[in-house]
């Protein structure tokens, strides 16, 4: 599409003939015999453009004149050559729009324009789209007069698209190399450097203004000797490149090691020219290497250690050994070994300073442990030292600089149990103590495969002791009274004390706890005071049965003295599954209470393997358990076995007491058999006292 000028204008430009493509076109323009200069006007003679045309017809240049309205009227043979069939054989009279694409035409046009309103010589870069590709022109327009009142255009322009994607690579090359991580070093034949990157200077600290024309010689360390640098010199004289690690010292002074690859450059000729030396910085990986190394000595060391142990040590002496290993790892401190305590705080059992005496144990603040404990279920982890006046290391930590914690949990049996904790002068980003961490993970693992057990299980019974204290000091319970029926006449004749705890614990769990943990006379004496205390309201005619265990029962002069103080008939129950090592023991315990204190063996029927215990005891009462009384309307087998402990009871003097009478079937069947006691739900639930 012809964009540029209107078919009016464009149908009055004249064309030339085919034999007269290269030559200027009408004969009014070959007389012009002189060429434009820069400021050059309307009155330019005429023979410019036929002057113009003569020098350009064998140029190596593209050269054109437009006339005033931008119509080609000359082009030569260069120019025709390189654009081709974009000019096509009828160019004579077409505009740039006839001949580019749109937004080239109009880029031309603007640079015509510009030219002409100038006056004088004007330079422009052009990419133009021939065939072969685009092609980069350098192109010089000025005004020139074509036979008119009007000034018409002559143009010159140079191919630079070589030239141009010569400088492509070469920027494209720069940029690559002032971008690269790797130190890049060029230096002239002579060893004065010429060139430095961006990662010069980050490496070595030097300004590539402080090392333009310098030999790298001001980096040396002094560390490698002279024969080291003769060698590498030797080799790059020869024209061979070089390979080694080199090092040097930096602008601070510090020393880092780089591996270098420096390459002579040779010219067109083969000659040297200059040097080229490519640097990776490789301190912070020899470091790492070397971490690496100390970390493994360490572990060794750590585990050798854990095997020196003696297994009759205590947690503490293990947990002081560990410490004293773990606090032997490079830049550490310090370390501890916390345990989590069942009021919530954190204490150390083992902690050691480097260079000190041990420092005294003393238990965190509560918000601190529960920080420390939040956070360790997340797993190991690093974290600043911070000033923390309230802390009670916190003066001894500062005095020694510390800057940063590693944290590693203790576990047994997935269980958390406390940590292991170093402390260092580095700071949080530092590889030290990142690599550190690994190694105190290994060893936290090692603290809970030695120590744990018995950390837990002191960790169980402090907390049992809590609970069972805390039940005691609260007076969690409460007495309920079960009614004892004589099964004849439906009378009462006696209450068995239970007891109920406030959070609907499960008494014999309970009781089996205090007993696990040291508590169980203690809890005891508190059911049992709370009982007599209570039962003061019931019936002084109706005895009082009151469970009591055989340790309890044999310590004499506590039960003792809490039983002296009730007016009524006792009775101490003990169950059928309690062993008795020492029968002779227990009933002079039992003589002991006096004679207003019987003894009742709980449970009968329920499993025991032999009779053993009621005949040693010589209870006043033998309890049936429930499981015989369940369903005994239809079980002759348990009719029978309840007939024969009747005989047995009247031939040794107790009475039966059948516990657990929950329906009137039930009933109707064990007074047949003539069991004269009773207790269970159909006749009376265990209640409070006012209720009962």
């Amino acid at each position: 599409m012809r964009a540029s000028e209107p078919k009016a204008v464009r149908r009055h430009a004249p064309h030339a003939p085919r034999d007269r493509i290269s030559r200027l076109g009408p004969p009014s323009l070959a007389q012009d015999p002189a060429l434009p200069h820069e400021g050059a006007a309307a009155t330019v003679s005429g023979p410019s453009a036929a002057r113009f045309r003569d020098l350009m017809e064998a140029a190596p240049v593209a050269a054109f004149v437009k006339d005033p309205d931008g119509r080609y009227i000359y082009a030569n043979p260069y120019l025709l050559a390189a654009v081709g069939k974009r000019m096509g054989s009828d160019w004579y009279g077409k505009v740039d729009a006839d001949i580019w694409p749109p937004e080239v035409a109009v880029l031309v046009r603007a640079n015509d324009e510009s030219t002409l309103r100038g006056g004088g010589l004007q330079v422009f870069s052009q990419l133009m789209p021939l065939e072969d590709g685009p092609h980069t022109f350098l192109v010089m327009k000025f005004p020139l007069p074509t036979g008119g009142p009007r000034l018409g255009l002559g143009g010159v322009g140079f191919d630079v698209t070589q030239h141009s994607n010569a400088e492509v690579e070469r920027d494209g090359l720069t940029a690559a190399i002032e971008q690269v991580a790797e130190s890049v070093v060029i230096t002239d034949r002579d060893a004065r450097i010429t060139y430095v990157n961006p990662a010069f200077g980050r490496a070595t600290g030097y300004g590539r203004d402080e090392v333009i024309g310098q030999n790298p010689s001001l980096l040396k360390s002094g560390v490698q000797p002279h024969s080291f640098y003769k060698a590498m010199w030797d080799a790059l004289m020869r024209g061979m490149p070089w390979v080694g690690n080199l090092v040097n010292r930096r602008k601070d002074g510090s020393l880092f090691t780089e591996e270098a690859v420096i390459s002579p450059i040779r010219d067109a000729s083969g000659e040297v020219t200059s040097y080229v030396a490519v640097k990776r910085d490789l301190t912070h990986q020899l470091a790492l290497v070397q971490r690496s190394a100390q970390l493994a000595q360490q572990r060794v060391l750590i585990s050798e250690t854990i095997r020196d142990l003696r297994p009759g040590d205590t947690p503490e002496a293990t947990a002081q050994a560990i410490c004293r290993r773990v606090g032997s790892l490079t830049d550490v401190v310090a370390a501890a070994l916390l345990l989590f305590g069942l009021d919530g705080r954190a204490w150390p059992i083992g902690f050691v300073v480097t260079g000190q005496s041990d420092p005294p144990l003393r238990r965190l603040p509560f918000q601190r442990s529960r920080h420390l404990r939040e956070r360790a279920a997340e797993g190991p982890w690093i974290e600043p030292w911070v000033n923390r006046p309230w802390h009670p290391y916190n003066q001894l930590l500062n005095g020694l600089g510390v800057h940063v914690a590693a944290y590693a949990p203790v576990r047994h049996e997935q269980r958390l149990i406390g940590l292991l904790l170093i402390c260092a002068r580095g700071s949080v980003e530092e590889v030290a103590v990142t690599e550190a961490l690994s190694a105190l993970v290994e060893a936290a693992d090692l603290v809970g495969a030695l120590i744990g057990r018995d950390v837990a299980e002191r960790t169980e019974v402090g907390r049992g002791r809590d609970h069972i204290a805390g039940i005691i000091g609260h007076r969690a319970f409460g007495p309920v009274f079960q009614p004892i029926v004589e099964l004849g006449r439906e009378g009462i004749v006696g209450y068995e004390a239970l007891t109920r705890f406030t959070d609907g614990s499960n008494p014999e769990i309970v009781f089996a706890e205090a007993a696990a943990v040291g508590l169980g006379a203690e809890l005891e004496i508190a059911t049992l005071e709370a009982a007599l205390a209570a039962a003061e309201a019931l019936p002084r005619s109706a005895w009082l049965n009151l469970n009591a265990s055989p340790e309890f029962i044999l310590a004499g002069e506590p039960l003792r003295t809490l039983l002296a103080r009730s007016r009524r008939r006792l009775v101490l129950e003990v169950t059928e599954h309690t062993a008795i090592a020492d029968y002779p023991a227990f009933r002079a315990a039992m003589d002991a209470l006096g004679p207003k204190v019987d003894l009742a063996v709980d449970d009968a029927g329920a499993g025991f393997s032999s009779l053993r215990h009621i005949l040693e005891l010589q209870p006043a009462f033998v309890k049936l358990d429930r499981w015989l009384v369940a369903g005994i309307e239809s079980d002759e087998a348990r009719q029978a076995m309840i007939v024969g402990l009747r005989h047995f009871a009247r031939a040794t003097g107790c009475r039966l007491i059948a516990e657990g009478i929950e329906t009137d079937h039930e009933l109707a069947v064990l007074r047949a058999l003539d069991i004269q006691l009773g207790q269970g739900y159909l006749l009376g639930r265990p209640l409070p006292v006012a209720a009962a």
